[in-house]
């Protein structure tokens, strides 16, 4: 059945629009493919950072109440667009290889494009094998225009496709959080309960219908050529669409299955899977067998981050921080840095203190300006209020961390609150002196508050928390 329509005189223009504009594709092709090389191979490592920073603040499970499902949901897709990345970029380079020889070819064409087969003498069955299989240089030309066209959309349609898979996945566990959250959030009740398991089973029947969508585009839309179960499949179909955003890319897909054929595309996407397989394997090679993995609780392990004067420059505070690893002047600084992760732990230890910095609107800070006009010793009686709510906080914050020199617990250490100067992480500082010790070796061990994932999802009590090794270093006496 022919579903075309009639072409009118705007349907003609358009489409000798779009023939010239094919005709000068190539030139695009090779324009964006050397952009996007160039943007992918220079911002994989800038988004690792980026990515580093989102994760260990703003998304880090239990910072600023976020759920740690609806975390691990987002985290997940952060995490799968550097493999995108990748893959994109080896698929990119193919079609800059190809288009290039393309190029090659089209200018040796231009010199001459006819193949004198008596000149090479060839005998026996290669004089009727060889002029048969070797295509001329017109028709290579041809033949390669199509393939680079071919891989260059290809490329976009497999990356968008690995998007729509992480996003339907992120979607139904930030669902099944919702189902988590209700469930600990209040006593169970026949209610409750009834909508904790209707969240599950509606889970699981969107996992099973996500499957059912991604398996007939693998089967290349064989779902929708069956005479029953079409009516059933069709809202499937269109809900799917919509949540995994095929509908943006649904057209190359479509024009893919039906100018090429099956095997093909199952040959060219195993060669480019195998390839993406090939370099992520590459790239977690190790051959330092007998070396020991990197280790932040080994006193026997240089952690070259850990010290300020050796930490690469914008990288990250991991745990903590100390000036050098030398210490001169008998006084040994150490940062502890603020985790967001920590927010759940702190919210039981100092329930008072959440949220201390003083956030009055504009009605308060007015109200406070004008009775601070007729009050001298307004202003100063709030700023001190403040401050020792300050100190307070500080003392109950503090709780968290145990620090231990050469063995010996540290507990008289005073501190102060402190934003580094390496990418201003917010912190907490002490200063200990460790002049007494003597010259040489010496290990500083911090501890922290730490409790088990699922008891974070069912709500923290005091039971869940267990002092753990955050960190050891050494450090040196001169």
């Amino acid at each position: 059945m022919n579903t075309e329509r009639p072409q009118g005189k705007d349907d003609g223009k358009l489409r000798r629009w779009v023939a010239n504009l094919q005709l000068e594709s190539w030139q695009l092709e090779l324009l964006i493919t050397g952009f996007s090389i160039f943007l992918l191979a220079t911002g994989i490592d800038e988004y690792a950072e980026i990515n580093r920073n989102i994760q260990e603040n703003q998304l880090n499970p239990g910072a600023n109440g976020i759920s740690p499902l609806l975390s691990i949901a987002v985290n997940f897709i952060l995490d799968t667009i550097p493999i995108g990345m990748k893959f994109f970029l080896i698929n990119l380079l193919i079609h800059l290889l190809l288009r290039g020889f393309w190029i090659g070819i089209v200018g040796l064409s231009s010199v001459s494009n006819h193949i004198d087969y008596d000149k090479l003498k060839f005998r026996g069955r290669f004089r009727k094998f060889i002029p048969e299989k070797v295509r001329s240089l017109d028709e290579l030309i041809v033949y390669l225009d199509k393939v680079s066209s071919v891989i260059f959309a290809y490329t976009f349609l497999l990356v968008f496709s690995i998007i729509s898979v992480v996003i339907v996945l992120a979607l139904g566990l930030v669902i099944f959080s919702f189902s988590i959250s209700l469930s600990v959030s209040a006593d169970p009740t026949p209610v409750t309960i009834a909508l904790n398991l209707l969240i599950i089973l509606f889970v699981l029947l969107y996992f099973f219908l996500a499957f059912l969508f991604f398996l007939d585009t693998l089967l290349f839309s064989a779902f929708k050529k069956s005479k029953w179960f079409t009516v059933l499949y069709y809202p499937i179909y269109r809900f799917f669409s919509v949540v995994s955003l095929s509908i943006l890319y649904r057209s190359i897909y479509y024009h893919l299955i039906t100018t090429n054929s099956k095997k093909q595309i199952i040959g060219v996407s195993s060669i480019l899977f195998v390839v993406l397989l090939i370099v992520l394997r590459a790239d977690s090679i190790d051959v330092n067998k007998f070396y020991p993995r990197l280790t932040d609780t080994s006193p026997n392990y240089i952690v070259e981050e850990f010290y300020d004067d050796s930490r690469p420059e914008d990288a990250f505070i991991d745990h903590l921080s100390l000036p050098s690893k030398y210490v001169e002047n008998g006084f040994l600084e150490l940062f502890i840095r603020y985790n967001p992760q920590d927010n759940v732990i702190l919210e039981l230890l100092c329930p008072e203190f959440n949220e201390l910095g003083p956030n009055d609107g504009f009605v308060e800070n007015f109200k406070m300006g004008f009775k601070s006009a007729n009050d001298s010793t307004f202003l100063a009686t709030k700023e001190l209020a403040y401050n020792n709510q300050i100190t307070r906080s500080l003392e109950c914050q503090i709780q968290m961390f145990e620090v231990h020199v050469d063995g010996e617990l540290y507990s008289s250490l005073g501190y102060a609150f402190k934003t580094h100067s390496s990418n201003n992480e917010k912190g907490y500082l002490t200063i200990i002196d460790v002049l007494a010790l003597g010259r040489g070796r010496h290990t500083l061990e911090v501890k922290k508050f730490k409790s088990e994932g699922s008891a974070r999802l069912k709500g923290l009590v005091m039971k869940d928390l267990d002092m753990k090794s955050m960190a050891k270093l050494n450090f040196w006496i001169e």
